[in-house]
């Protein structure tokens, strides 16, 4: 079985590659210990994967069954949740006690109760006292909630160490299905509001033959239901519209459009209709979205804690959310960029024009066939690309040029895709990362991530290089957590007002620190205008150019000449 300190090792290394010290750091034990722990992982997985290291590129885990990979780790988180399960049902549970239902011994249960307090520190109060125990300190109706998000997660497993037979739990999901009393509580899936009434029934007085004595209109579940409806019927799109304005108004940029409203008024009534406190541990990883819409994931910050003091809402997961908001900018792009096709072959050119534009979007391609037509667009038209497939064609250096076949294929598709993309963050790297900005910050090795940040702003505030907004943005952005690091860079970023679309000063750390569980000694402190596309594209370039390196190299990035040298690569 696996300890919590090995889930922990093994939940890091499925977002990529991380070294000893990482992991140490990570987990808060030695190097020496992470060796330890590394083989006894190995040994678990055996046929299903492993763990593989290089001197240069630290640990990466390579999985060749998911599915049994899968099982394994919920099998070694569900002794989290059973303990939940039982502070959920006793107002205290001694260790011993705990031991004895978990068949695990003293020092792992003292140490996966230190963790869910750490792991939980912002969604639940678990507290210990001495001579009693642990319990958890919430009211009833939050009780009820975790309860129910337990036994939703997985209702045979859960069901059976509650005493409901698995009969009863279909008997009740069939019946909620065709009660039309259910209808007064909408925005939610029948197996959710099964789940409620069960919590409920077992908190109320324990589980009797609950399909023949449960009801909608009395006890826990009527007081709760009541309550999330008030809440509900608040959430309009007018008011939702009112907060995505304040959000454009502080960002200085238009963050939505009527679609975006709808999706946000759906999910925050289904957040309503059924909260969920449980930690859900993906084995999914958005971090490349993250990255190439970071101010789409900072909107999800503000929108939800907006959110959560205008409607009391129990919403503690930002990703879909960012998601939403990430769609919507993408909606919102600016015009399409323009590419001349170049060709001798017009009837060809027009089924190349057709597939470009079908699968590349935003993008308007111009035909021309002679070469006065070309050099005429050229002159009265902002022309991002030229694709050739004309015999007498002649470069213009100023132009980015790709010679295509005569029917374009879909790697030729995918290179367009990518020209496009990089083009304009390629002509301005070193407008976008001035040189003469790059500095070396001397932390101290004890210093965290925070006052880093605190540290770099300070100075590059004193040098006029930020502004004491600017300065006081990027700051409160990096203490709201969820930070952008793409391949061992910290990217500590805010909006500004500026003129220019984006610019960032590059910062080597005299001592690495752990930002958001990832090892970092370089970061990009940015400043970007989202009202210019311009940025999307910086951040989206950095993405993929960044993690075409191996994770030691950006690591161990010493100066700017060094970076430099590896984004224009």
């Amino acid at each position: 079985m696996l300890n919590q300190r090995q889930v922990q090792i093994m939940e890091r290394l499925e977002n990529g590659k991380a070294n000893g010290l990482e992991l140490a750091k990570l987990t808060g034990t030695s190097k020496r210990t992470i060796l330890r722990d590394i083989s006894q992982i190995n040994h678990l997985l055996q046929a299903i994967g492993g763990i593989s290291s290089s001197q240069a590129g630290g640990y990466q885990l390579h999985i060749q069954d998911k599915v049994a990979y899968r099982n394994l780790l919920h099998q070694s988180m569900y002794d989290d949740e059973l303990i939940l399960l039982e502070l959920l049902r006793h107002d205290f549970r001694t260790l011993d006690d705990l031991a004895a239902t978990l068949f695990l011994s003293k020092p792992m249960i003292s140490e996966k109760i230190i963790f869910l307090r750490r792991h939980y520190t912002k969604r639940l109060d678990i507290k210990s006292k001495p001579n009693y125990g642990h319990y958890l300190d919430e009211p009833l109706y939050r009780k009820m909630i975790l309860l129910a998000n337990l036994i939703d997660k997985n209702p045979s497993f859960f069901c059976e160490r509650l005493g409901i037979s698995q009969d009863d739990y279909r008997s009740l999901l069939q019946e909620i299905r065709t009660l039309t009393e259910a209808n007064y509580y909408p925005n939610i899936h029948s197996a959710h509001l099964v789940s409620l009434i069960l919590a409920a029934d077992v908190l109320d007085d324990g589980v009797k033959n609950v399909t023949t004595r449960f009801s909608l209109s009395e006890g826990l579940i009527h007081f709760f239901m009541e309550e999330q409806q008030k809440k509900a019927k608040s959430v309009t799109e007018a008011e939702i519209q009112v907060m995505l304005q304040r959000l454009a108004e502080q960002y200085s940029t238009p963050v939505y459009d009527l679609e975006l409203v709808e999706q946000l008024v759906g999910h925050l009534r289904r957040s309503i209709a059924y909260p969920i406190i449980l930690h859900d541990r993906k084995l999914h990883n958005i971090a490349n979205i993250k990255a190439v819409y970071p101010l789409a994931f900072d909107l999800s910050i503000a929108f939800v804690s907006s959110a959560n003091e205008a409607f009391g809402i129990e919403m503690y997961d930002i990703d879909l959310i960012g998601l939403y908001f990430s769609c919507a900018m993408e909606r919102m792009k600016q015009v399409a960029a323009k590419v001349l096709l170049f060709s001798d072959q017009y009837a060809v050119a027009s089924i190349n024009k057709q597939m470009i534009e079908k699968e590349i979007q935003g993008v308007e391609v111009i035909i021309v066939t002679h070469r006065k037509e070309l050099e005429m667009a050229l002159e009265q038209q902002d022309i991002k690309l030229i694709l050739n497939n004309h015999p007498t064609f002649q470069e213009f250096s100023d132009v980015a040029c790709m010679d295509v076949k005569q029917v374009i294929t879909k790697p030729e598709l995918r290179a367009i895709q990518d020209m496009l993309e990089k083009i304009d963050v390629r002509r301005n790297i070193r407008t976008f990362f001035p040189e003469n900005l790059a500095m070396t910050y001397n932390n101290e090795p004890e210093d965290d991530w925070n006052a880093i940040v605190e540290g770099i702003c300070l100075e590059l505030e004193a040098r006029e290089v930020l502004s004491a907004d600017e300065s006081i943005k990027i700051q409160e952005r990096e203490q709201k957590g969820n930070n952008l690091v793409i391949n061992h860079l910290a990217l500590p970023h805010c909006t500004t007002q500026r003129n220019q679309a984006f610019f960032a000063v590059f910062v080597h750390l005299e001592h690495s620190v752990l930002v958001d569980g990832t090892m970092v000694q370089n970061a990009l402190v940015a400043c970007v205008n989202p009202n210019v596309s311009t940025e999307l594209k910086v951040f989206s370039y950095l993405y993929y150019v960044l993690n075409e390196h191996d994770g030691a190299d950006i690591l161990g990035l010493k100066d700017y000449a060094t970076f430099i040298a590896c984004i224009e690569r």
